[in-house]
């Protein structure tokens, strides 16, 4: 049987964490735990301007007319709240990585998985009987 080619859509994480499990897919337990550790640094970053966006909701100080008061609302649920807006964007990048983060984990929690079993074999096996 020839090997499937591996083209997912754009945004396809979890066809690729399929690809995992089925054992279709392969990377190096060094890498993916290289690939992991950014994930979690870009995760941290991506969360702390989502809570900076957060603070962007609260637009001040564009006078008490009526066009400025407009200007502020647009202004704020741009930030949080409207369409599109930023702290909603920002959320769907963090989630796209934590899935992006989950497949990497999967190439080192399996390895740690199959080395304590067969150590677990090993001690059975030269157990005295």
């Amino acid at each position: 049987m020839a090997p499937r080619e591996l083209v997912p859509p754009s945004g396809s994480w979890p066809a690729l964490s399929d690809a995992v499990d089925r054992g279709d897919l392969f990377l190096d337990e060094t890498v993916a735990r290289q690939c992991d550790e950014a994930c979690k640094q870009y995760i941290v970053k991506l969360t702390a301007h989502n809570r900076s966006a957060e603070d962007l909701a609260v637009v001040k100080g564009l006078g008490s007319f009526d066009t400025g008061i407009a200007l502020a609302k647009v202004f704020s649920e741009k930030a949080a709240g409207g369409a599109n807006n930023l702290v909603d964007v920002l959320q769907s990048h963090i989630d796209v990585v934590m899935q992006m983060q989950a497949v990497f984990q999967k190439f080192f929690t399996t390895t740690d998985a199959v080395d304590q079993d067969n150590a677990a074999a090993i001690t059975q096996a030269n157990a005295p009987r």
